[in-house]
């Protein structure tokens, strides 16, 4: 998902950061989603050990 919105951007150029544009909003996502996504993992991670399953 991230390559693609990474992509979209490159496409569009300018237009790609510009605020209100659908490509903004999805790329502005994907960039949350990853913060987000580390710290589950993270969890996900820690909570494996303490179960003993890593």
């Amino acid at each position: 998902m991230r390559d693609c919105a990474d992509e979209a951007v490159q496409i569009l150029g300018g237009a790609g950061y510009m605020r209100g544009t659908r490509v903004e909003r999805i790329y502005r996502e994907v960039k949350v989603m990853m913060i987000g996504g580390g710290a589950e993992e993270v969890l996900n991670d820690l909570a494996a050990r303490q179960l003993g399953m890593l």
